[in-house]
This record gives C-alpha cells, sequence and structure tokens, in this order.
C-alpha cells in the first residue's frame, strides 16, 4: 500500500498505452533533454536543449526526431536551463520562445532566469544550421516564498503571464509572473496554487489555453480550464492521468502545434537508444 501512494504521489501513470509512436534520436548533441517546445511560427518542428552545463544552444528538430540545427543564445550563460515553451511576449503576432534558467538542486540562487527572444524563421533555411540569436531579453525572477527548484514552465496564452511550478517539495507550488515582465529590474514569481504531486520535470499548456500538461518521472497529468477563469481556479480541481511510458530520465513534455497530442523526451541512457514519444 506504501508503495501504491508513493507511485500517486509521484504521479504515476496507470493508463493503458494506445496510439503512441516512438521515433530515434540519434543526434548525439542532445544527450540532457531537459525541456520541449513545438514550433508557432515554424510548423512541423520542436525545441529542446540539454540539462546544466550544456551549451547555450536551444536544438531543433522536426517532428521525427531528426536533428536540423540550432539557435544559439549569444552573451547569455547555461547555469541550468530546465524548460522551454513557446507563447505570445511583448510585441503582438510575434511568436517567442522562452528558456527557463529555474533549476535550483540545492535552492541556494538568489534568483532565476528566463529568457525570452523572438522564435526565428526557418523558411528556405537548408538543414545543418546554427543560427545566432543577438536580441534575448534576460528576465530576472525571484520567489515571493523563497529560493527553491523547478524544471516546468509555461506561457499563459490569455494573459502572457509566465508560469513556474516547483520540483521537490511534497507538494508543489506553481508560481505566476505577472505580464508584463521587467527586463531590467527584478520580478516577483507570486505562489498561486498547490498541486498534490512531487518530482514536477516539465509543463506545456495547449495554444488556445484550455488544457495544461505537467509531468512528472512517472507520469504526465492534464487539467482543463472552464472558459476564461484564472489558473488557480483551474489548478484548484482534479487532474487526469494521461498515457505515458516512463523514460530512463523523462524531462519534457509539451502539446503539438494543434494541442491534439503531445511529445515526450527523456534524457539519453547510456544502455538505451533515445526516442521522442508521441502520443495521440
Amino acid at each position: 500500500m506504501l508503495g501504491i501512494l508513493l507511485m500517486l504521489a509521484i504521479g504515476y501513470n496507470m493508463v493503458a498505452i494506445q496510439n503512441q509512436t516512438r521515433f530515434p534520436v540519434e543526434a548525439t548533441e542532445i544527450d540532457e533533454a531537459s525541456g520541449l517546445a513545438s514550433g508557432r511560427r515554424n510548423k512541423g518542428v520542436l525545441y529542446t536543449h540539454n540539462d546544466s552545463g550544456g551549451r547555450n544552444a536551444v536544438y531543433v528538430l522536426n517532428t521525427e526526431g531528426t536533428l536540423l540545427g540550432e539557435f544559439v543564445l549569444e552573451g547569455i550563460n547555461h547555469r541550468d536551463w530546465e524548460d522551454i515553451t513557446a507563447g505570445k511576449g511583448p510585441r503582438s503576432g510575434i511568436d517567442y520562445l522562452y528558456v527557463g534558467e529555474i533549476g535550483d538542486n540545492s535552492a541556494r540562487y538568489s534568483s532565476v532566469y528566463v529568457y525570452r527572444f523572438e522564435e526565428p524563421s526557418l523558411k528556405s533555411i537548408a538543414p545543418g544550421f546554427s543560427i545566432p540569436v543577438t536580441q534575448v531579453d534576460r528576465i530576472e525572477i525571484q520567489y515571493e516564498d523563497g529560493a527553491r527548484d523547478a524544471e516546468a514552465l509555461f506561457i499563459d496564452p490569455r494573459t502572457r503571464d509566465i508560469i513556474i511550478i516547483s520540483k521537490r517539495e511534497e507538494q508543489v507550488g506553481v508560481y505566476q509572473v505577472a505580464y508584463p515582465q521587467s527586463t531590467t529590474g527584478m520580478n516577483t514569481a507570486v505562489k498561486i496554487a498547490t498541486l498534490p504531486l512531487t518530482w514536477v520535470t516539465s509543463a506545456d499548456i495547449s495554444p488556445d489555453g484550455k488544457k495544461i500538461l505537467v509531468k512528472t518521472y512517472t507520469g504526465v497529468m492534464q487539467w482543463k480550464r472552464k472558459g476564461k477563469e484564472p489558473l488557480d481556479k483551474t489548478f484548484a480541481r482534479s487532474f487526469k492521468y494521461l498515457p505515458y511510458e516512463i523514460e530512463p530520465q523523462g524531462e519534457a513534455v509539451c502539446w503539438d502545434a494543434k494541442g491534439k497530442g503531445y511529445y515526450t523526451l527523456s534524457e539519453r541512457a547510456e544502455d538505451q537508444e533515445l526516442h521522442l514519444f508521441y502520443y495521440r
């Protein structure tokens, strides 16, 4: 019984897996994938990056797991990038990518960062590209209740607020960094909800803002938003488990471009092939 309760606490998947497709990810550049996002401006691509200590690069894959190229964030360090998401930003009609440097295993950093930049166009660009990104907004954030580790990030498309979900507490916190975010001063992450989960490793919201995915090492959960309600009300309701095949160290989830299905990706295990999974 104790084991069952523990698995439920960390989000253990008990849903039968159907309609799953897997694609090999052979690119050795991707060895500690820790975030995943579907392209908005560029259709049919996914974005990922490596965990702490990796290059300051966002890798571009097609939806079958083949590496197409990379975006290099010029002048940006890689202390501990943990998630990436696509969403709206300060300029109307422009698609942005947000990289969350929000990892803090020992809860020792006074602040964390989210890096925002316009999604570069890949029109007429051949595979094998390396595109420097020189215009990057640095959004510095402090939690209202002290430093903590986090690996999950998304942008509410209805408000353009940054949402961060912490990782390690027995019941993790959901934090909101309200729009417009400052790029010159400190932003405060305000706790808006508590979730009955631990070891949260990634999150995403559908492009229409109606469905939220939260991932742990052992499960994928979904919340459904009602109407135009704020997210604290959404997270106050029960979630639904979605199909998920446990990966070696799965730290990435995102909706597809239409919000109909979702992808997951793991860090690479030495004795196993790395796969991109798609559930529909």
